[in-house]
């Protein structure tokens, strides 16, 4: 059986990260995955083009930050993908941002950047909504104002 999806997008800022927590939640209460990234101006994403990304050392100039649920009997997946390379955590420590105590790290890879698992009854929904908002805009070179954008894509529940 196919499974459908809705999708929404959220334009976020700093005072709304109460927002992206719900948007967790709903994602936390069935299946599905939330992507949240700093608002960028196009001309100032510099992504490295087509083929030649495959040889760089680095991930997408925007960085990425990402909620995966599958269901009741998997762990809770979050990711960082950033282009901060070997430097990330260096930033990430500077700036004084760390995962929450109960996040498993899975992956500190310079290209593929960060995941963590968690399991969903120990997941606070408002950590994780900071935690990626903070993390993706101090990891983004060219973000300027604190504004992020969330892709919200949720299981359709039957009627």
């Amino acid at each position: 059986m196919k499974q459908n999806y809705l999708h929404e997008i959220l334009e976020l800022e700093d005072s709304q990260k109460d927002e992206l927590a719900v948007a967790f939640e709903k994602i936390l209460s069935l299946n599905g995955w939330v992507n949240v990234e700093p608002v960028v101006e196009d001309d100032s994403r510099g992504e490295t083009p087509g083929l030649f990304s495959w040889f760089s050392a680095r991930g997408p100039q925007v960085p990425v930050g990402t909620l995966v649920f599958e269901g009741e009997d998997k762990l809770v997946s979050l990711g960082i993908s950033h282009g901060a390379g070997r430097n990330a955590s260096d930033i990430l420590e500077h700036e004084g941002i760390s995962a929450p105590v109960s996040w498993q790290l899975k992956q500190d890879h310079p290209k593929r950047g960060f995941v963590w698992e968690v399991r969903k009854e120990e997941l606070e929904t408002r950590s994780a909504a900071d935690f990626l908002m903070e993390a993706t805009y101090k990891l983004c070179p060219t973000a300027q104002e604190r504004l992020w954008t969330a892709a919200v894509n949720r299981l359709d529940q039957p009627h």
